[in-house]
This record gives C-alpha cells, sequence and structure tokens, in this order.
C-alpha cells in the first residue's frame, strides 16, 4: 500500500537511479570508464563549490580503497584531466584540481542539465528547500557506510 512515506522513499529511490545513470553518461560523454567519470566529476562539482578534494575524501565519495582511487586519479593524471596540488600550509595534504582541458570537455555536458536544474530549483522558496535538504541528510544518516562493519 503506498503511502507518503513509502513514495518519499520510491521518489528518492528514483532520484538515486537517475542520478547514477547520469554518471555513466558523463563518463561515457569523458570516454572514461564509470569509475574514472565518477571520480572526475566529484572533483569538478567540490571544487566548483570552493571546496578542493583530497584524495581521501574522493575515496569516500566514490566508494573505493585509497589505493584504489590513486589508481583512478593516476589514470585521470595521465589524461591531463586532474592535477595534484599542495596548497595549504601543511605540504603534506594533497589537493585535486580538474585541469582546463577536464573543464572545457565537461562544459557542454554540464551545461546540458544546468540550466534544466535551475529551472526545477527555482520552483522552490529557501525555506522549502533547506527543509529537504534536511531531510536528505537525515536519510543519509541512518543509511550504512562502506567504513562499517556489518
Amino acid at each position: 500500500m503506498s503511502t507518503p512515506r513509502t513514495e518519499a522513499l520510491e521518489a528518492l529511490r528514483h532520484y538515486a537511479a537517475r542520478y547514477h545513470e547520469s554518471t555513466r553518461q558523463l563518463a561515457r560523454w569523458m570516454n572514461l570508464p564509470t569509475t574514472d567519470g565518477t571520480a572526475l566529476g566529484e572533483i569538478l562539482w567540490a571544487e566548483g563549490e570552493g571546496a578542493p578534494l583530497s584524495p581521501a575524501v574522493l575515496s569516500s565519495r566514490i566508494g573505493l580503497t585509497s589505493g584504489a582511487t590513486n589508481a583512478v586519479i593516476n589514470r585521470l593524471e595521465e589524461q591531463d584531466l586532474v592535477i595534484r596540488s599542495r596548497e595549504s600550509s601543511d605540504r603534506r595534504i594533497v589537493t585535486l584540481r580538474a585541469t582546463e582541458l577536464a573543464n572545457a570537455r565537461m562544459e557542454p555536458f554540464i551545461r546540458r542539465s544546468a540550466d534544466h536544474l535551475e529551472a526545477a530549483l527555482d520552483d522552490y522558496d529557501d525555506r522549502t528547500l533547506t527543509v529537504v535538504r534536511e531531510f536528505l541528510v537525515r536519510l543519509a544518516a541512518v543509511l550504512p557506510r562502506a567504513d562499517e562493519r556489518s
């Protein structure tokens, strides 16, 4: 029986499936394996938000071990799509940045959906978006994480 709760969860499931499909499309657009495309998307998103990722944070976002994440970063560097830099006062901290080439190649893909996304968000006021954000953060907090033991 359908209830507002099950409908909300179904909508989230649908969104998650569409989001994963969009990451696969991005990878195809960039001619990358899905994991590499997902990593590049995360790097670009974080950089766009003014909070570039470290390899450790990228690892947790894409659900890979540090060794596997390092291999992804190496492949992206070999294709001149990502650079590692040491920007903080603690020179041990590595920051991942997308290159100009990556930005230029991805821009048409991102532009395709950015206007539609903005239009969808424009339908809601800030208060509603804050409630939605709190709802999503709370639900995400109850899901198991890769670093938790069963």
